[in-house]
Order: C-alpha cells, then sequence, then structure tokens
C-alpha cells in the first residue's frame, strides 16, 4: 500500500538508468541519464528503476544530460511534454531533424504525437527536463528514426521487435527466437507529421510570459500573494484559457496548471477526484495532506514533487518566492472542492 511519504519524492532521490534506450551508448548520446519517477514510462531497459510505480493515469520521468549530448528522434503514440529544469535546451523536429527551438528553465513544450522530434543540452552546464507521458501505458514505446538503430549497431545495445533491450556489454543475450527491431520503411517514414516552426510556437510556453487564470474557483487564501495559470490543457476547456496546445489529439489524460507564489502566498485547504502531483520548480513549498487517517506535512524545495491521491485535502503555502507546475489526473478535471 502507498504511504504518503512514498508520495513524496525528492529530487536526490531520482535514480538514473544509464542505458534506458538504444541509443543510450552511441557516440554523442551516451552520457545521458534516463529516470522514471511516477509510473514506467516507456523505457526500454529491465534496469530502469522507478521512484513511484502507482498508476497515475500518466507517467513523470526526467533527462539529464551533459552539454552537447542528444536523445536521439524518435516518436510517440502519446503525449509526450517537457518542462525545463536546468540548463538551455535545443528541442527539434520532423524526418529531416532541422526545425528547432531553444528552451530554458522554467519553459515547457507539448510534442504531438506521430511526429520525430529529439532534444539537446546546449548550455553550459548538467542540465535536467521533467517529462510527462500520456497514459499508464505509452501505447507500445517508441519509434526511432532509422538511423538510431543503425547508429547504434556495434555499440553493444540490441532493440528487440517486442521493444525490449538487450546490452550485450553486460553479457545479456537475444533469446531465441527473438528477432531485432527491424527500421522504418521509406513508405513508413513518410506517414509521420511534418510541422512548421510557426505550427510548433502554439505548443511551447514561456515561463514570465504566462496570463493569469480567468478560472474564478481555484483554491486561493491570499490573492495577492499567489497567482494561478492555465498552462496545458484542451483548448475548449470551460473556464480556462490553457496557453500550450496539447500534443496528442486523443486527449493528453492529465492537465498542467502552474502557480507563482510570493513567501506566505497560500492556497488554503481544497480537495480533488483525481490526482494531483505538485512540482517544484523554483522556491519552497510546505505541502500538508490527510488521506485515509494519514497526515503528512513537508516542506519541498527545487526539484522535488509530491503526488496527492485522488480525494484527499491537502494545502500549498509558499515559504519563498517560487514557481510550481501542477500535473492533474484527466482531460477534463473538475474543479477543486474548497473547504
Amino acid at each position: 500500500m502507498t504511504t504518503l511519504k512514498d508520495r513524496l519524492i525528492r529530487y536526490k532521490d531520482l535514480i538514473p538508468c544509464k542505458a534506458a534506450f538504444i541509443d543510450a551508448k552511441t557516440p554523442g548520446s551516451h552520457k545521458k541519464d534516463n529516470y522514471s519517477i511516477i509510473g514506467g514510462g516507456v523505457s526500454e531497459s529491465k534496469h530502469q528503476k522507478v521512484n513511484l510505480s502507482e498508476k497515475h493515469g500518466f507517467c513523470i520521468g526526467a533527462a539529464g544530460q551533459p552539454p552537447r549530448i542528444k536523445n536521439s528522434p524518435h516518436s510517440h503514440f502519446t503525449a509526450e511534454v517537457f518542462m525545463v529544469y536546468s540548463s538551455a535546451w535545443r528541442f527539434y523536429w520532423n524526418n529531416d531533424e532541422k526545425s528547432e527551438t531553444i528552451l530554458n528553465p522554467g519553459d515547457i513544450i507539448s510534442l504531438p504525437t506521430n511526429m520525430f522530434r529529439g532534444f539537446e543540452n546546449v548550455g553550459d552546464e548538467y542540465g535536467m527536463i521533467f517529462s510527462i507521458l500520456g497514459h499508464d501505458d505509452a501505447g507500445g514505446g517508441v519509434v526511432w528514426a532509422p538511423r538510431v538503430i543503425e547508429e547504434a549497431k556495434g555499440h553493444g545495445l540490441v532493440l528487440l521487435e517486442n521493444g525490449k533491450l538487450v546490452d550485450t556489454t553486460i553479457e545479456e543475450t537475444i533469446p531465441a527466437g527473438m528477432k531485432p527491431m527491424p527500421k522504418l520503411t521509406e513508405k513508413e517514414l513518410q506517414s509521420f507529421d511534418q510541422y512548421t516552426p510557426e505550427q510548433m510556437s502554439a505548443h511551447v510556453g514561456r515561463v514570465g510570459k504566462y496570463q493569469p487564470s480567468p478560472f474564478k474557483r481555484f483554491p486561493n487564501k491570499t490573492p495577492n500573494l499567489l497567482t494561478w495559470f492555465d498552462i496545458l490543457g484542451p483548448q475548449d476547456s470551460e473556464g480556462h484559457q490553457f496557453q500550450v496546445k496539447p500534443g496528442d489529439p486523443n486527449g493528453e489524460q492529465f492537465n498542467v496548471y502552474g502557480i507563482q507564489v510570493e513567501p506566505k502566498g497560500k492556497t488554503g485547504k481544497y480537495s480533488r477526484e483525481e490526482v494531483e502531483v505538485l512540482e517544484v520548480h523554483r522556491g519552497k513549498f510546505q505541502v500538508t495532506c490527510i488521506h485515509n487517517g494519514e497526515r503528512l506535512t513537508a516542506t519541498l524545495n527545487s526539484g522535488d514533487m509530491f503526488t496527492f491521491p485522488k480525494g484527499s485535502v491537502r494545502s500549498i503555502t509558499a515559504k519563498d518566492y517560487g514557481f510550481a507546475y501542477l500535473i492533474v489526473g484527466g482531460d477534463y478535471p473538475d474543479a477543486p472542492k474548497i473547504l
């Protein structure tokens, strides 16, 4: 049984996998770390550790990379959203990999399904980006651009046709009767969507440029010290004006909100019928959660997160200036109940 203490995930406790994907030993991508934080994500490796395996309807992970290390072009069957935590990142897309944009700490990008994308740390420090993937099962994993599978040859990692990875550098072997994943044909490659930079700009949010939400039913005991933002969700969501276009036409299975706070800014007590994850981008927040007879009060610092269970009573209070993201389950979550 998951306790409230289990639901508090510290940045320092994130567990990297050094060979989560087929390109993890290819020069130029060989120093990246992959993290599965909530839910299994789409890691291809059986060695991937997960901080909290409880199903949320979406998965949260992270990628950590030194400067000039890339995550190779790939595509997903469900939503893939990134929130930049540290350093500067170049995101590039399309079959030719030529379209791109630069994101900085606090920025967010929602990448469309059925489109090749990759990313690179272009800053001067080790960088981290948090990711959100739609659904508990991301629809079959990752589809790699043909060159990625070709470039991985001879570096010890073999992706099998069932989507699982074999690491021959640690003496793993390909199971009998199992074949390597075939490369996409040219016809299959042409079925992937292409986006102009102008089209993709609607999928990008810049921290500091968000407009306060017009929604009147957010919990807020100190309107002069705490501001809510509608960041990512359905464009036809009643009462909200989301500023980042979703990437999955079939529904993300989550919404993203934000709060900007000054010291002593507080939500007051409220509850939701959906799961809600608080991810601290910058600052210090105190959270209190009451659920099924348990009570937890904890202080979260930059990079920490807490996932509030469905129906729990919770409150959030700022201990410093800061900004945090809240990921709420469901495509059209109900308004929180203010207590």
